[in-house]
């Protein structure tokens, strides 16, 4: 696995998880929006946000991004923790559209 791709998958993980200290951060950021039943996204201020978070994704472009997002198994990861990502807001354009990790617990 690509340190990205592992850079990825603990950054959902850590969500699923409810990390403090990465909830508080998110919380910050005026693109997301964060409530006690989820965490609100689009693909490119994610990108954004991990650009400035962790230096395996500080060389990586937004289109490359979005293939090693769509290729990790972030849905298996984020479902053993008690949450599902979901399209909150349908754009019909991947880019456009929002997300959201949802806190089953």
């Amino acid at each position: 696995m690509l340190p990205t791709e592992e850079a990825l998958i603990s950054f959902f993980e850590q969500v699923a998880m409810k990390n403090e200290a990465l909830l508080a951060k998110l919380k910050l950021e005026q693109c997301f929006e964060v409530d006690t039943e989820r965490w609100q996204f689009t693909l490119p201020n994610l990108h954004s946000f991990l650009q400035n978070q962790d230096d395996a994704f500080y060389c990586i472009d937004y289109t490359a991004f979005r293939k090693i997002l769509f290729n990790c198994p972030i849905h298996q990861t984020v479902k053993s923790h008690g949450a599902v990502i979901n399209i909150s807001d349908n754009q019909a354009k991947v880019d456009k559209s929002h997300y959201a990790l949802v806190w089953n617990t």
